[in-house]
């Protein structure tokens, strides 16, 4: 009977032994794009940024650091990996480890966002998911909070209402001015979103496309605004390593 016991206590080790060791390969990037070998690997493909602090769309002082991201489509099996620290190739995936995170919903779902405590040093971060047999992985995210703290300042903003229900945004670039790119976003009262659009330069007039170089909301039927409404309005200010220099919010009315 003890020798029963002996070797059943050695089986069931053993086996946890394998689990927690396949688990820990898993947990790199590298070893997770292997066990998912059945799935084609799309790169650049995974809007994604972070933002340290918090705005109305953002209240979360338990998690001051967030991974936006747009679930485009059906996409599903959302995961975030996370380099130790930033002194490391961004794009050798083997330096990531995958972290369990907290998600939340922005924009009433229209955007997914991981929730990070707060780091004592630069790291870079990976969010990926799966869509129609896919696997899908962001650009390298660099999250910069302790070097250079996302700015939040509405002040940099100028709305022109003379086309009440085609309000023009300018704004101008805070403290940090390497930004490569801009997204806007219009939400009604009930925080969903209306439209979503990526601009190069620091202005946007809704719903003017000619300047939008990327859209991530519906356009048939186009988006409009109603009269007698209140409205917000969201700017980020993006870095080419895809860290949020600056958000602007601002609530409007029509």
């Amino acid at each position: 009977m003890k020798k029963y016991l002996f070797y059943l206590v050695v089986i069931l080790f053993g086996a946890c032994e394998e689990e927690v060791s396949t688990l820990d390969e898993a947990a790199n990037l590298t070893r997770f794009i292997e066990l998912n070998a059945d799935l084609p690997v799309v790169e650049d493909s995974l809007i994604a940024c972070a933002l340290s602090g918090e705005a109305m769309f953002l209240n979360n002082s338990q998690s001051p650091i967030h991974i936006l991201f747009y679930p485009e489509g059906n996409a599903t099996d959302f995961q975030y990996f996370e380099t130790s620290n930033a002194d490391v190739d961004p794009n050798d995936y083997s330096q990531y480890k995958m972290q369990e995170l907290p998600l939340n919903p922005i924009f009433n779902g229209y955007l997914q966002s991981f929730g990070r405590a707060a780091v004592s040093e630069n790291v870079w971060g990976l969010v990926t998911y799966q869509k129609d047999g896919r696997l899908h992985i962001s650009n390298p995210i660099h999250i910069k909070s302790p070097e250079l703290p996302t700015e939040f300042d509405a002040t940099l903003l100028q709305v022109n209402q003379e086309q009440l229900l085609e309000p023009a945004f300018n704004w101008q670039d805070g403290r940090i001015d390497e930004n490569v790119i801009y997204f806007q976003v219009i939400m009604d009262e009930q925080g969903n979103l209306i439209s979503g659009t990526y601009t190069l330069d620091r202005v946007f007039q809704f719903y003017n496309l000619s300047n939008v170089v990327l859209n991530i909301s519906a356009i048939n039927p186009t988006p409009v605004l109603e009269a007698n409404r209140n409205y917000t309005f969201v700017m980020m200010a993006v870095s080419i390593d895809n860290w949020v220099n600056l958000v602007i919010e601002e609530a409007f009315s029509t």
